[in-house]
């Protein structure tokens, strides 16, 4: 197994001055414009908006249809369509808090199972390179015989080496290997589901009470009530025990429970590849039959950017740039210009030799 290099990309820098910029721009808007930028609800005056969750739980809690909340919903299938889930490590201080909280053992556990998805992936991509490839040599043999021992091997190193996307499409044998992977429903959309019903049921927002979105900003305001102000509230005690309890003893919020990425997953599942990982088939390790999970190893939602074989789905990246970090052939982009440039420069290296 390739172990990831460790980098940090300029992707990477950004995502992070993106990440503390848009949680200090949501403080400053709590404290000093009385709520307006925060992570629930931001905007000036009427031009408002709240989160999406939040406005399907306005929705089913008034049995009605508010324009202002069809208006966000709408605007946040356009963006899911077009970033997927990047919310989730752009701008969400859950993943953030979540590190911060984490213990050694944790930590290590998360590497572990990191590394077993990888390799499970892995083991998925060399089965289904050499039974596609296999099948797809067969088929285009204009009535041969089915294939020996020789031509099942050349078979085999055919799939490992995937030709290039042609006019934006897929080949058949990146179709092959990666197949069509289905949505699948897990548990966070089962807590999506409740926080609708839960609305619909009590006629208000339930989930929003326990949130660790908002818990997170709620926090910092009864902090600065107490040291501005001398206000001791039960606040400042439950809030940050509940976002403790959800992230510590219910582990793995973002993975099992979180219905703000069950809702974006849902919406990105439709979405196009517009600003998913790209990798160039000709600079990746496996094209040359070599184990390399680099990429797969370091993923938080357990994606296969190679062959989208990892445990879950492309739709479920939060383009994050770990594993364009990790690769150590620089074979992965998020953008068709960033992949263009890769393979250029591969072909003018490949001319040099």
């Amino acid at each position: 197994m390739t172990k990831p290099v460790k980098k940090r990309s300029k992707m990477t820098i950004a995502r992070r001055v993106v990440v503390a910029a848009a949680f200090v721009a949501c403080v400053v808007g709590v404290l000093a414009f009385g709520g307006a930028g925060s992570y629930c609800s931001f905007g000036v005056d009427a031009i408002a908006a709240i989160c999406p969750l939040g406005s399907l739980e306005a929705l089913f809690g008034s049995w009605a249809a508010a324009p202002r909340a069809l208006i966000v919903l709408a605007v946040v299938v356009v963006l899911g369509v077009a970033f997927g889930k990047a919310f989730c490590s752009w701008a969400c201080p859950v993943p953030p808090l979540d590190r911060f909280l984490r213990t050694k053992k944790s930590r290590r556990k998360d590497v572990d199972e990191r590394h077993q998805a990888a390799a499970e992936s892995l083991e998925r991509w060399h089965a289904r390179s050499s039974c596609g490839a296999c099948s797809s040599h067969c088929s285009s043999a204009d009535g041969a015989q089915a294939a020996d021992g020789e031509n099942a091997l050349a078979c085999a190193k055919d799939a490992a080496v995937a030709p290039e996307e042609k006019d934006g499409q897929e080949t058949d044998v990146e179709k092959t290997l990666a197949g069509k992977r289905r949505f699948r429903l897990d548990s966070r959309h089962l807590v999506l589901a409740g926080s609708l019903v839960s609305a619909a049921a009590c006629g208000f927002p339930v989930f929003c009470l326990v949130c660790p979105i908002g818990l997170t900003i709620a926090s910092v305001i009864a902090l600065y009530r107490f040291v501005g102000f001398n206000e001791l509230t039960l606040s400042l005690v439950v809030f940050p025990a509940v976002i403790v309890l959800e992230l510590v003893v219910l582990r793995k919020w973002c993975h099992r429970f979180c219905p703000v990425g069950a809702l974006l997953s849902l919406i990105s599942s439709f979405g196009s590849k517009m600003t998913r990982p790209r990798v160039d088939h000709d600079r990746c390790l496996r094209a040359e039959s070599e184990p390399c999970t680099a990429c797969a190893s370091v993923c938080p939602e357990h994606i296969d950017p190679v062959a989208d074989l990892g445990r879950r789905p492309l739709s479920e990246c939060t383009r994050c740039g770990r594993c364009a970090d990790a690769c150590p052939h620089d074979a992965i982009s998020f953008t068709k210009r960033g992949l263009a440039l890769r393979r250029n420069e591969s072909a003018r290296k490949a001319a040099d030799a």
